[in-house]
């Protein structure tokens, strides 16, 4: 199955491990799910974009990346706070389940947390990541369009199908819906930014990083 996935900090898997090991036991464990989310809300957008960040010259791409790294992290960050509460273990259950969906390995055996996609996708980013490193002139709009339909499943996962396992009322499902499509916009708007504007050497550093996340 095709997906995208980053290697967890160590901090986070034993957490995503520990929860399946005691899904079904009696001891309060919504304080773990809630570290959880918190950490992938973290290291996802990390993964995705600090590192890539770190690895171009300083220049505005780099700054508008990095602000988009910052707002992303805080709107979740603040997004998750509010929605997240003490809860029975029949509903904390159900979030436990989500990460043990979210976690892969890859094909040398390292444990990653992200998210299964369409397979098309994962084969034309690849195929593009390829083209890049070759040295081969690519249509960059149609590189903004794939990256926009990845941003989308990953939110998709991540905030919208996360969020349901949260047993939320009208009120906070609403908050968690309009801060979703929020986000969505700020990634979209910052990859019509970037991609277009990215020295060749940017974008091999890009394809180059990028291309290791994604696994057929």
């Amino acid at each position: 199955m095709p997906f995208f996935g980053f290697v967890p900090s160590e901090n986070l898997l034993k957490n995503i491990q520990t929860g399946i090991e005691k899904k079904n036991s009696n001891e309060p464990l919504y304080p773990l799910r809630d570290q959880t989310a918190l950490l992938i809300n973290e290291e996802i957008i990390d993964a995705l974009l600090t590192e890539l960040v770190r690895r171009f010259p300083a220049s505005d791409k780099r700054d508008t990346a990095e602000k988009l790294a910052g707002y992303v992290k805080s709107t979740v960050a603040v997004l998750l706070k509010q929605l997240l509460s003490k809860a029975d273990n029949d509903v904390v259950r159900q979030s436990i389940e989500f990460s043990e969906r979210s976690l892969f390995k890859d094909p040398q055996g390292q444990f990653r947390v992200g998210t299964a996609l369409n397979a098309n996708l994962v084969t034309n980013l690849k195929s593009t990541f390829a083209e890049i490193q070759a040295g081969t002139d690519i249509n960059r709009a149609g590189l903004s369009e794939l990256y926009k339909q990845f941003a989308d499943a990953t939110i998709t996962h991540f905030m919208k199908d996360f969020n349901k396992t949260l047993d939320l009322g009208m009120i906070k499902r609403k908050a968690s819906d309009i801060a979703a499509a929020a986000v969505g916009k700020a990634v979209h708007i910052a990859i019509d930014k970037l991609i277009p504007n990215l020295t060749k050497d940017e974008l091999k550093a890009m394809a180059e990083y990028h291309d290791s996340l994604f696994f057929n």
